[in-house]
């Protein structure tokens, strides 16, 4: 696990326990809040976030974000039981109803405890918290349920799973959507963007994203350097093609 300054209030931990990428957990520290958002794997991935959270000396309330229901965004929330968890509405109903199945597909990746913790508070458009400068906004994908976030002060894009460098994984066939909310994504005119695997993220990133999308949707050819990009569009063309 390593950890990195991403802007003047926040740091990404990222864990490489997981084949083929990285996984980040963004920690951003406000004047009254620590925003947590995503937990990764389990309540040992956690430790090193609240370590960093007790090290503050000033008592601060600390608010939880799930950016969608996939399991290495969600595992983590048992350690902040007794903290608020937010998420879209669709996320939780999806939490709830998956979350035994991603817990038996993918055990072997847990770390420590991954017991059911569900959001307590959900939205379905925008969330503001003012006085913080942080806006949660709706922004379905990579997912139907993925939620994004923009520090106004920092003027900081956190995209969840919806930017990806070298290759997004496409796990919604609603591409208009998508693209929609690649569009929305510039009219907050990020001076940074990062991501759930990805950190420094481009402008150029999001149009490349979008042309991709495009592509994806018309069935145009791509030629891509590696086998893990030719695999992972290989899995979205047959996203693409489910009914």
């Amino acid at each position: 696990m390593n950890i990195c300054k991403i802007a003047a209030n926040a740091v990404a931990f990222s864990y490489n326990n997981i084949e083929d990428f990285t996984t980040n957990v963004f920690l951003i520290e406000t004047s009254s809040k620590f925003f947590v958002m995503d937990t990764y794997c389990g309540s040992d991935a956690i430790k090193p976030i609240l370590e960093e959270i007790n090290l503050s000396s000033k008592n601060k309330e600390i608010i939880v974000i799930n950016s969608h229901f996939h399991w290495d965004h969600v595992w983590g929330n048992i350690s902040f039981a007794k903290k608020d968890i937010i998420s879209h509405e669709i996320c939780r109903k999806l939490l709830h109803e998956q979350w035994e199945n991603q817990i038996k597909n993918n055990r072997r990746y847990i770390l420590g405890r991954a017991n059911k913790q569900l959001p307590n508070i959900t939205f379905k458009e925008k969330m503001i918290f003012y006085d913080e400068g942080i806006e949660l906004f709706y922004s379905p994908g990579h997912t139907i349920d993925s939620i994004s976030l923009f520090d106004h002060n920092e003027r900081v894009l956190y995209a969840g799973d919806n930017l990806e460098k070298p290759i997004i994984y496409v796990e919604n066939n609603d591409i208009n959507t998508y693209i929609k909310s690649l569009e929305n994504y510039l009219n907050y005119k990020p001076k940074k963007i990062v991501a759930g695997h990805s950190l420094d993220l481009k402008e150029e990133d999001i149009f490349s994203t979008i042309e991709y999308l495009k592509g994806l949707s018309e069935g145009r050819e791509f030629t891509f350097k590696t086998d893990y990009e030719r695999k992972i569009h290989y899995q979205n063309i047959n996203m693409m093609n489910k009914k």
